[in-house]
């Protein structure tokens, strides 16, 4: 199922890196030549669930960032974070697409047990 979702993501239009990230902060399975490490990615991650505390918005489940390249970063599920990075990317087409990916993940979960 890791292979399906991360192949999906894959082949999104735009999309240059993906890495899934276990709830550790491990890269489990990642495209090659991200600009950022993942370490700096799960510094990254926990410098914006900080600043939602601040804030006191409440649990943080995605940041969208944007400059040269547009960044997402996802609480996929419990167990799972997904990076998303690409410089055509579709921000509107990613967000349905993982949300559609999310929905089918989800309901493979009680298969898998």
């Amino acid at each position: 199922m890791l292979d399906k979702l991360f192949s999906q993501l894959c082949e999104l239009g735009g999309v240059n890196h993906v890495r899934l990230i276990d709830q550790f902060g491990s890269a489990v399975k990642t495209t090659k030549k991200w600009p950022e490490s993942a370490e700096e990615q799960r510094r990254e991650w926990a410098e914006y669930c900080s600043i939602a505390e601040r804030l006191g918005l409440g649990s943080l489940f995605e940041v969208w960032s944007e400059g040269r390249r547009l960044t997402l970063y996802d609480h996929f599920d419990n167990n799972l974070f997904v990076h998303l990075s690409g410089k055509d990317g579709k921000k509107g087409v990613w967000r349905y697409e993982l949300e559609r990916l999310r929905q089918e993940w989800n309901s493979k979960q009680p298969e898998m047990i």
